[in-house]
């Protein structure tokens, strides 16, 4: 029983482990929204992706593709996020910036490790250089909603954190006999717990987003510029790194059923044998 008993909490610690993992995965990997932008006169639909931070594109404007990078870029004090194509932050701000007032941003650079000659870059047909709008009737809801973006980091943040708990706890458990029940097997429990709900909030706030948002605009500097009418709508997908959020959520239930049958069988073992004995026989005063 007491081997068994072990197993249990080690395997909660290989599972925690193995959560942890995709958490970091999740966290790292570009591809929480995959998409395609339409434009007219383009060679062919240009193929983005990107996660909770940077991300890239494939412009196929011309039959030679042109890569670039994109980064998140934040304007808090106007509750606004966007994915930018510059370089460095000031740009990037400048560009976002452009964009919430309807303004044409400079050019993206390409990413230069696959650069690709070009004699003669394209240039906006005259129909949508007629394309001007102003500021007041800019439709603000194409961008990324910063307070979800922000809750979305912060939620996933804290999955993180406790799976990270959760493993160093159950280790400790396995080694160790730790008296304090938020140490102990009590604790584990919630530690999984705030797994699990830390990680759905994660995947609603994010796929409250998507429906609300990126599902019509992804919320690229070419979907955004109103000079270039490139369009997502109807061709954006959440990606496997959201999807793989599914995985931690499941490890931690897996987690909580094994600390429960260990419990259950903590429950069901005898109580240990007592001795009564018999006070009054005084031959109990020999020994």
């Amino acid at each position: 029983m007491a081997k068994t008993k072990w197993n249990l909490l080690f395997a909660t610690f290989i599972v925690s482990c193995v959560s942890l993992t995709a958490l970091i995965v999740s966290l790292c990997t570009p591809y929480w929204v995959t998409s395609e932008a339409y434009e007219m006169s383009a060679f062919k639909n240009s193929e983005v992706n990107y996660g909770l931070f940077t991300g890239s594109l494939t412009q196929n404007f011309l039959p030679n593709p042109r890569y670039y990078d994109l980064t998140l870029t934040c304007l808090y004090q106007e509750y606004v996020c966007a994915f930018s194509c510059q370089q460095d932050e000031e740009t990037r701000t400048d560009e976002v910036l452009k964009l919430l007032k309807g303004l044409r941003p400079a050019d993206c650079p390409v990413r230069t490790s696959k650069v690709l000659s070009i004699a003669n870059p394209p240039h906006p047909n005259k129909s949508s250089l007629s394309r001007q709008t102003s500021v007041s009737d800019f439709d603000r809801t194409n961008f990324i909603n910063t307070g979800l973006w922000v809750s979305t980091v912060v939620f996933i943040g804290i999955s993180i954190a406790f799976a990270a708990a959760s493993a160093s706890f159950s280790i400790i458990n396995v080694l160790f006999n730790p008296v304090e029940p938020i140490f102990n097997v009590f604790g584990l429990f919630i530690w999984n717990g705030v797994v699990i709900g830390a990680t759905a909030l994660c995947m609603i706030m994010w796929g409250s987003l998507f429906a609300g948002t990126l599902i019509d605009n992804i919320a690229i500097t070419d979907t955004l510029t109103i000079q270039i009418p490139y369009t997502s709508s109807g061709l954006a997908a959440l990606g496997v790194s959201y999807w793989v959020l599914f995985l931690p959520m499941l490890m931690h239930a897996v987690n909580v059923g094994l600390l429960l049958w260990r419990r259950h069988i903590i429950n069901k073992e005898p109580p240990p044998t007592t001795i009564d004995v018999d006070r009054s026989d005084l031959t109990i005063i020999m020994f």
